[in-house]
């Protein structure tokens, strides 16, 4: 492992314990994390973006290289894991010489802006001299009593509107319900995390929502992993929207992470 490289998994934090048969409680054990290091996710939604390097104060923190386009780093969206980096640090991001760390081409840079001991979705979003770093705190709050889970949307839709994101539940092609979770998140922005039942329907969609007319943005997002999976009951989830408002990068939503 890169000893620059920390990767922490929240689940490796937390114990979980059932008081009765009726509501299961969340207790966590004890654990300090070092308050001289932000802890980051980050999240590529960079159109034209080719695999890169991610540096951080000028360290290679990714194994070998990461998706500009529609990556993740640490990179499975389906467990809780973070890279411990300098809150303050330089974020480079660079194509390889052969065969080496070294940086044959640097792509973009950036500075981190996050706080000592605190959790941190990173985002890259937009294209070319208009791309955009933004992060937004992953406050997730107590966890949800079993049969709940949290949700979050980022909208990383380059020069996009106010976007909404509504959710699509339906049992048969005639029964159809549809839900506004959140409302009007504008570019670079984030919702709340907010609790609502797990679905119990294997037709879960989400779809993507003009604010200001209605229109629908880009396809129907089936999620990769459903919140009904024992295995996330009781976590943390954020969806990320991602493309080009206008553009030929088609805007939509890109990917679904699980938090904690």
């Amino acid at each position: 492992m890169n000893k620059y490289l920390l990767i922490v998994t929240i689940a490796s934090m937390v114990l979980f314990g059932m008081s009765s048969c009726e509501k299961s409680e969340l207790r966590a054990t004890e654990f300090d994390l070092p308050t001289t290091q932000a802890f980051v996710r980050f999240v590529f939604v960079s159109p034209g973006l080719p695999a890169v390097m991610i540096k951080v104060d000028d360290k290679k923190i990714n194994g070998t290289t990461t998706s500009g386009s529609a990556g993740l780093f640490p990179l499975n969206s389906g467990i809780a894991e973070y890279a411990a980096v300098s809150p303050s640090g330089s974020l480079k991001l660079s194509l390889a010489n052969t065969g080496t760390s070294n940086d044959s081409v640097v792509l973009f840079t950036g500075n981190l802006i996050a706080e000592g001991g605190r959790f941190y979705t990173t985002v890259l979003a937009d294209s070319g001299a208009n791309r955009k770093l933004f992060s937004v705190p992953d406050d997730f709050g107590d966890l949800p009593d079993s049969g709940f889970t949290r949700l979050r949307f980022i909208n990383a839709t380059g020069k996009s509107p106010g976007l909404s994101l509504v959710r699509i539940d339906s049992t048969s092609a005639t029964v159809v319900s549809r839900d506004t979770l959140f409302r009007n998140v504008e570019f670079s922005k984030a919702s709340n995390f907010v609790t609502f039942t797990n679905q119990k329907n294997l037709f879960l969609r989400y779809r993507l929502i003009q604010t200001s007319n209605g229109a629908i943005v880009g396809t129907t997002y089936t999620p990769t992993f459903s919140p009904t999976l024992s295995n996330l009951n009781r976590r943390a989830i954020t969806i990320v929207s991602g493309g080009i408002w206008q553009t030929t990068f088609t805007p939509g939503i890109s990917l679904q992470i699980v938090n904690q």
